[in-house]
């Protein structure tokens, strides 16, 4: 049986291994989805470029394993996985290959080697989705009553909202951006830091993990606890967190 490969696979020859169940994340389908993003990737062996375009992203997390599903608009796949962000995988036809993951200012960077020569990743994302958006598919009847009743109680929202100092009455699902913090991505840490501190936000510690540097702040009213990621003095995510890296 023939098996034709993508295009940038076959450029690629044998050393990669497209997504699939031979890949070493077993759990993805019980996976928590910590981040979904549309984004460009640009894929690069032994500095010829590969593929420059539109591809998506997905950063996932079960049973102890982190990994990141890159498809490329091409129909090329990759599943880096491992125990941790900084200690990651890549199975190809010839084996399982190391792979390092450097997050830059403006963008994620993965690298590894094979028999063809060096291959660099780079990921940069445009948008962040909802990583548990669902398909709801139930019948609803729309009357004028009901549309004025959400617009009435889309501006009461907003209003209660605007009051809180930076309270949100989103779902804190762990992994989830917070909405209302999403314009300082990309901010230096120190000028960010000041504006969260004035939208009522309370330190209440902070980690070292690779080059990142994580800062963990408890929200006002809320009382849920948000998870800031800093790399190279600018903030790269703010997400919610488990609880108790507030306590």
């Amino acid at each position: 049986m023939n098996i034709r490969l993508p295009r940038t696979a076959a450029l690629l020859g044998p050393g990669i291994l497209l997504f699939s169940a031979l890949a070493p994340f077993h759990q993805a389908a019980s996976a928590e989805t910590l981040v979904r993003a549309a984004g460009r990737c640009k894929l690069e062996r032994g500095g010829i470029q590969l593929f420059n375009g539109h591809c998506s992203f997905k950063h996932k997390a079960a049973g102890g394993t982190d990994a990141f599903v890159v498809k490329l608009d091409d129909g090329t796949d990759f599943n880096f996985s491992g125990p941790n962000p900084q200690a990651l995988q890549l199975q190809t036809y010839s084996g399982i290959l190391n792979v390092r993951h450097n997050v830059k200012p403006d963008h994620d960077l993965f690298l590894w080697n094979t028999d063809g020569g060096d291959h660099r990743l780079s990921v940069r994302l445009d948008s962040v989705q909802n990583p548990d958006a669902t398909f709801e598919d139930r019948p609803q009847k729309v009357t004028n009553a009901t549309l004025a009743g959400v617009a009435l109680g889309g501006l009461i929202g907003a209003l209660i909202a605007g009051s809180s100092k930076g309270g949100s009455s989103e779902p804190a699902r762990v992994g989830a951006p917070v909405s209302s913090l999403q314009s300082l991505v990309g901010v230096r840490g120190a000028s960010a830091e000041s504006e969260i501190t004035s939208k009522g936000y309370t330190y209440r510690g902070g980690d070292q993990i690779g080059d990142s540097a994580f800062s963990y702040w408890q929200q006002p009213r809320t009382k849920n606890c948000v998870a800031v990621r800093t790399t190279d003095g600018r903030y790269q995510s703010i997400t919610y967190t488990e609880p108790s890296k507030c306590r």
